[in-house]
């Protein structure tokens, strides 16, 4: 009944707040410190939860590529893994050091140490950015997006840091199928990849 007067007297014809009302201990709101990641798609018309990162471990950020998927986590670690449709070619985009079809979430573990903050996903690439706004790129070079002029050939297989970003961290990161975008901390922002179409 005592809600039901604080309703009439919110919703009333002067549609103000009875003093008291104002002054009412904040309600307490309960969150959850874990998170469900679902997957779905090729010939999955419904969500399937994920229950293959390891026990204890909760989402922060799910990114997929047209390949492959990744997550990273609160504990800020990075999983990858591919994308089960079709006969999928990897060229390193998992970051595993090889290029096999890993169907299930792995631990980036040759980034093991390193906060991972945010990972984006392109074609058959992948870049991701530390705390401390480092970044790392891994996965196919054919258009430069990993960013290093295909010093080390046309594939990576294992998160390289881009020493370009040494001196001027990274704030966020986009990957597009076959280019990359960053804004750094000091608002500036870096494209390099295919420029096709002005991209």
């Amino acid at each position: 009944r005592e809600m039901e007067e604080k309703v009439t007297l919110l919703n009333g014809p002067n549609k103000r707040p009875r003093s008291s009302a104002m002054n009412e201990a904040p309600i307490a709101v309960v969150t959850s410190r874990t998170s469900e990641v679902y997957v779905w798609g090729g010939g999955k018309s419904t969500p399937q939860k994920l229950d293959a990162i390891k026990s204890g471990c909760s989402a922060r950020q799910v990114c997929a590529g047209n390949t492959h998927f990744a997550v990273v986590t609160v504990e800020k670690e990075l999983y990858t893994w591919v994308n089960m449709q079709g006969g999928t070619k990897l060229h390193g985009q998992l970051g595993h050091g090889d290029r096999a079809s890993y169907r299930q979430p792995k631990h980036v573990e040759k980034l093991q140490g390193k906060a991972i903050h945010q990972v984006s996903c392109g074609d058959d690439f992948t870049v991701c950015i530390t705390d401390e706004g480092q970044a790392y790129a891994f996965g196919s070079d054919y258009y430069g997006c990993i960013g290093i002029d295909k010093a080390y050939g046309s594939e990576v297989l294992e998160p390289l840091q881009l020493d370009f970003f040494l001196t001027n961290p990274v704030e966020q990161v986009s990957c597009g199928d076959n280019h990359v975008a960053v804004l750094t901390r000091s608002r500036e922002v870096y494209t390099w990849g295919c420029g096709e179409y002005g991209r």
